[in-house]
């Protein structure tokens, strides 16, 4: 008896479980295609502010999503509990992570700007900065934007 109710307390669990698990997992997609989304309109956005010829693009890309994906691994973990409940050791250690984090950038931009120096003229870099700057203001705007509407 007790072994029949555990399994119908099971199984009844997994049915229960079954719809959240397609949700996260449509959530997920979603989430993919939005960030493919971005990056496709990110992708244009730079190309047409720089005005990069074809050849320029074609030595552009690899260089510039080599640069990209090395800043992203040295983002820091944002996921940490808040500051106004951390304790001083806690919030020095992250001042001195992010100071440090924010060192190897300024390290990497360094390497990248010879790099893509030897692909784009300098002025065209400087422009890449400012389309950069540009176009995540334009994203956070059109995201607070959204939320406002919802």
């Amino acid at each position: 008896m007790k072994s029949s109710f555990f399994i119908l307390t099971c199984f009844s669990f997994i049915l229960l479980a079954l719809p959240f698990t397609g949700m996260n997992a449509q959530r997920q997609a979603g989430k993919g295609r939005l960030k493919e989304k971005l990056k496709a309109s990110h992708a244009a956005y730079i190309t047409q502010e720089l005005e990069l010829t074809e050849t320029e693009a074609q030595k552009f890309w690899p260089v510039y999503n080599a640069y990209r994906s090395e800043i992203e691994g040295l983002r820091f973990d944002a996921d940490r509990k808040s500051v106004e409940t951390m304790t001083d050791k806690e919030a020095e250690d992250l001042l001195n992570e992010q100071l440090e984090t924010k060192a190897k950038e300024v390290e990497v931009q360094k390497k990248y700007v010879l790099k893509l120096k030897t692909v784009i003229p300098a002025r065209k870099i400087l422009l890449l900065w400012k389309a950069e700057k540009e176009y995540r203001e334009k994203v956070i705007s059109n995201l607070k934007n959204r939320r406002r509407n919802e």
